[in-house]
């Protein structure tokens, strides 16, 4: 058996193990979510649950967030709302103090140390309820959120209980590729927490016990500004605790899209950073997962007329067409699957995405995911006017 074969043959099987393995994701997520469909009832309103934010410079996002917390369809004497001011120097607090004079159940804390950490820490520590759900101050919800979420912690029995987030952009290249980006990334985190092996997390939209995180220490030690999430992940699975992911799209929250280059550099850089939290075997999955593509341009590159001379070229040819589909083939669908879940959130625009823009957004990430995970090893960008 030649060389080539041999290459040809193994790039191959691998394909034929990520398609499964992506396969199993896409159909995890896709029954939960028709699971969930299914769930019409009404949830009492035993108990309270608190909703915790930290907010750093948010002046321009806090107010549409709140008033979305305001709209939830829950009783809102079961429902406090922490806004944490992290350092904040552009009027947050104001912001926040005006809609506390009609509201109750909204208050205004301030964080004693510096970073998301301290100040998520600060409102977990000050809040009343049972659950927890963190809410970045820059996100947007539907009115059920809080009671699908408060039904799935409630029958779950899950400690950690991962959302989905949509980042939402106006158009153009660069909003469209984020749009699809965080799709296969929503399409990795569900399908991997449901099958109880979960390797990614948004800090934007999660849900815990409060005992949960005192039991394993909340940040304690953790000195890095950012990863909130992946760390607090990588804890509960390190003591046992039942994670779980709701894939509801009325739990879902929305993000906006980088608007520059500039400023989809220093996030993406900001992320790499913290994928150091993954850790084990979903460290090994992420690194699989970026180099596998890079293993197969290297293989048709090394493919010319005079290697297929010498080998058996027809087997060769379709090993090699078999290995591509089986890359692209399994990541696409659960882009899809992704992509039709979130068209489901409140507010969600209409038949915006097609097959092309999914394609050509994952051969761009497949070229400078790489790039970025090698420099985010030496470049520590400023977050929030902080180093992380």
């Amino acid at each position: 058996m030649s060389p080539l074969l041999i290459v040809a043959l193994a790039a191959f099987v691998l394909g034929l193990a990520w398609a499964f393995m992506v396969g199993a994701w896409r159909d995890a997520f896709a029954t939960a979510w028709q699971r969930e469909l299914g769930r019409t009832g009404e949830e009492s309103a035993n108990g309270l649950v608190s909703l915790v934010i930290p907010a750093r410079d948010a002046a321009g996002t806090i107010a549409p967030l709140l008033q979305d917390l305001h709209a939830q369809q829950w009783p809102k004497e079961a429902m406090e709302v922490l806004v944490v001011d992290d350092g904040s120097s552009d009027g947050t607090g104001e912001v926040v103090r005006g809609m506390m004079r009609t509201w109750p159940g909204l208050q205004l804390l301030t964080a004693t140390e510096p970073g998301k950490k301290a100040a998520i820490t600060r409102g977990v520590h000050h809040a009343r309820g049972e659950w927890v759900v963190l809410t970045d101050a820059d996100g947007r919800c539907g009115a059920q959120r809080v009671p699908r979420i408060v039904a799935a912690l409630r029958r779950s029995g899950a400690d950690l209980l991962l959302l989905p987030v949509e980042t939402r952009g106006t158009g153009g290249l660069l909003q469209r590729m984020q749009e699809e980006e965080q799709a296969a990334l929503l399409g990795v985190a569900a399908g991997t927490a449901l099958q109880g092996r979960p390797v990614l997390a948004n800090g934007a939209n999660m849900a815990f016990r409060k005992a949960s995180f005192v039991k394993v220490g909340g940040y304690a030690g953790d000195a890095w500004a950012s990863g909130d999430d992946l760390f607090l992940l990588r804890r509960m699975r390190k003591a046992g605790l039942r994670v779980d992911f709701l894939a509801d799209p009325r739990a879902a929250v929305t993000v906006e899209a980088e608007t520059t280059w500039a400023g989809w550099w220093r996030q993406r850089l900001r992320w790499a950073g913290k994928m150091r939290a993954v850790g084990g075997g979903g460290g090994w999955l992420a690194a699989a997962g970026l180099l596998y593509p890079w293993f197969l341009v290297c293989f048709t590159a090394a493919i010319t007329v005079e290697r297929l001379m010498v080998a058996r070229p027809m087997a060769i040819l379709l090993f090699w067409s078999a290995s591509w589909l089986l890359w692209i083939g399994p990541v696409v669908g659960l882009v899809r699957t992704a992509r039709r879940f979130l068209a489901k959130v409140p507010g969600a625009p209409v038949g915006r995405h097609g097959m092309a823009a999914t394609v050509l957004a994952l051969f761009a990430f497949s070229c400078y995911a790489p790039v970025v995970a090698l420099a985010s090893l030496v470049v520590r960008p400023s977050w929030k006017g902080r180093r992380i």
